[in-house]
């Protein structure tokens, strides 16, 4: 009797372990630098993988007025996320029409991404600006702009 009791015991204990995991949520701060302007907003576009980057379809944006920039730096956080691979994908939306708007195939608008500075001309892959959300983290992006 003593031996099942110790057994439904460690049952109850292990599975109150796996649900308190599964629901732990953690926040993401976010410095953004070397913003040019206050005119429009920045987007923040939250991604999964490589494919939905690709595709353009992100699992949450967050539009951020810029009224609060101070030396051209913004921080904002972004709450309630359950742990996961994530990247963050910045667009600095001078105009608010919440689209890259483009001059001769060149960016006229700043982009950045989550701990990585993109120097390239071509769109960089998922990899390069992943993290893999497992606590509190905080995360820098320094604007870009052609």
């Amino acid at each position: 009797m003593l031996k099942i009791s110790f057994v439904l015991l460690l049952a109850v204990i292990s599975s109150s372990f796996k649900t308190k995991s599964i629901s732990t949520k953690y926040s993401i701060s976010i410095k953004i630098t070397n913003i040019r302007n206050n005119k429009g907003m920045m987007q923040l576009q939250l991604y999964l993988s490589q494919e939905t980057f690709q595709a353009e379809k992100p699992f949450k944006i967050y539009r951020i007025s810029k009224k609060d920039a101070s030396s051209h730096t913004l921080h904002y956080k972004i709450e309630g996320l359950l742990p996961n691979i994530y990247g963050i994908a910045l667009l600095d939306d001078e105009n608010s029409n919440k689209k890259m708007d483009y001059a001769w195939f060149y960016p006229k608008e700043g982009f950045g991404f989550s701990d990585y500075y993109h120097t390239a001309w071509s769109k960089p892959t998922f990899h390069k600006f992943k993290f893999n959300l497992k606590a509190d983290k905080a995360v820098n992006i320094k604007i870009r702009y052609i």
